[in-house]
């Protein structure tokens, strides 16, 4: 790792600090990830098995996040004590996979200079770093990230292969795209087929091989998953390909939410790579390396785009690709610099524009997760908690940061938790909870104790300058205390 990719890494962990909290969509890796940190193999008590979600997920992911996070969490005990266990758990673990991500993105840029030279290979990590989505979300939890992780290391082999033409770096493509396949994000398949009609047009690889070792490490992949996974779960599963199913056959992703077809282009895409967006787009004409790339990328997004519901992080292996290409223009810029000066000074300016966006972007995001901020204020200030007790934790809450990283790390605490739905607010009572934590301002019996506040957009404040944008928050997750508590 040089300069450059120790700043991603830096950048993985600033966001993790700056936005420790996890939402709803990462919680099943998130849980799974402290249980496998603080119950062992006591899998019945895990989180899973009452709150399993939609369809099963791998552990396998989890539970190397959990090993690689025992050794900064270890060692942060032994400087800091046995204090706030929990919290330094979830760092650890949310900084060995920022760690893990840009570790990947380093073996990718690698791969990238020696394709395409050393100025490429720094301009995709001065890219990545003038955008938001990658970095903040490279310490999150996310089945996408993990199989990001792997896509970065299969498609920088690819990107390899062309010059080198090893059958090493042709195998290592293929073995890390068809893991992460078949183990982490079923729709890694979309990049697999575009990478592999590349490498059999150019002769990188011949079909029957190709089929005999995709075979060969699917196999490998579907039959390690689901002995680990039916040990997890407690019934026997392959959980990509109950995703799969469930997406295909069932077609039920569209029942959380969908967007027009041209989402990915038009609002994702632009929102996430900046001022790379147009850059890559146009490296379609100015560099010939590049195109296979883009073919790759714009395959993907394109596919993608047929399936109603839609989310950013589903196209987080394409974001390092369109980087590269975007890369690729702005060397062409970078060489010609003293020709064309002018052009120069706009490539600068629209970095510059992108990374200030990205400091607004983080900003915003910082108070995005009230239910945490909610959580942890209910275990560390006497004046909202002055004594433990039980809680209930409603949806919004459990969707904005609570997670079992901020329970008390010891049974014996007197603190109990509940996440029962379908409460309605004047049962809250019957149910003798000490504490409530939803988005309710009013509980008949409870007594409002904190507030935490959550986003609700930029605001243009021209006063302000040079601070233009300002963030707004609003009340969104209370804290309340039932009325009968001795302060």
């Amino acid at each position: 790792m040089d300069a450059y990719d120790v700043a991603c890494a830096m950048t993985a962990l600033a966001h993790a600090y700056t936005a420790p909290y996890c939402k709803v969509e990462e919680s099943f890796a998130l849980q799974a990830t402290h249980d496998f940190m603080f119950l062992g193999l006591d899998v019945a008590s895990y989180d899973h098995r009452a709150f399993p979600g939609v369809v099963p997920r791998t552990a396998i992911a989890s539970l190397a996040l959990a090993a690689l996070a025992r050794g900064p969490w270890a060692v942060w005990r032994a400087v800091r004590g046995t204090g706030e266990t929990k919290a330094a758990a979830r760092g650890a673990a949310r900084g060995a996979l920022g760690v893990a991500l840009a570790r990947s993105h380093a073996k990718f840029r690698g791969d990238v200079k020696y394709a395409f030279g050393d100025v490429v290979g720094a301009l995709v990590a001065i890219v990545s770093l003038c955008e938001f989505h990658m970095w903040f979300y490279a310490s999150r939890p996310l089945m996408n990230v993990f199989a990001l992780a792997a896509t970065l290391r299969g498609c920088g082999a690819w990107i390899r292969s062309t010059r080198s033409r090893e059958r090493t770096d042709v195998r290592e493509a293929v073995i890390y795209i068809t893991v992460a396949t078949f183990l982490l994000r079923c729709d890694v398949v979309l990049l697999l087929a575009p990478m592999g009609l590349h490498m059999l047009a150019s002769g990188l690889i011949s079909a029957p091989r190709a089929v005999g070792l995709g075979s060969v490490v699917a196999l490998l992949t579907i039959a390690t998953s689901t002995l680990v996974d039916s040990w997890f779960w407690g019934r026997l599963v392959w959980p990509e390909g109950a995703v799969l199913y469930f997406n295909t056959a069932l077609n039920k992703s569209s029942e959380w939410g969908t967007s027009p077809w041209h989402w990915y282009f038009s609002s994702a895409l632009p929102k996430s790579l900046l001022c790379a967006y147009p850059l890559a787009l146009m490296s379609v004409f100015i560099e010939r390396r590049a195109r296979p790339i883009m073919f790759a990328a714009l395959f993907y997004v394109g596919m993608y785009s047929f399936l109603p519901h839609k989310e950013l992080r589903f196209i987080f292996p394409t974001l390092p690709l369109f980087n590269v290409a975007a890369a690729t223009t702005l060397s062409r810029v970078w060489n010609n610099r003293r020709k064309r000066p002018l052009v120069a000074v706009i490539a600068a300016g629209l970095l510059f524009t992108s990374l200030a966006l990205v400091c607004v972007f983080t900003a915003a995001s910082s108070v995005n997760y009230p239910g945490g901020v909610a959580f942890h204020r209910l275990h560390h200030d006497a004046n909202v908690a002055p004594r433990p007790g039980s809680v209930h934790v409603d949806v919004p809450a459990a969707m904005t940061g609570v997670s079992r990283f901020g329970e008390a790390a010891s049974a014996s605490s007197g603190w109990s938790y509940s996440k029962t739905e379908g409460l309605s607010v004047s049962a809250f009572a019957d149910h003798g909870f000490d504490y409530l934590l939803n988005a309710h301002e009013h509980v008949p019996g409870y007594e409002v104790a904190f507030v935490a506040d959550g986003y609700a957009g930029l605001a243009v404040d021209v006063k302000s300058a040079p601070s233009v944008l300002r963030v707004k928050t609003k009340p969104e997750i209370y804290v309340h205390r039932r009325a009968s508590l001795e302060h």
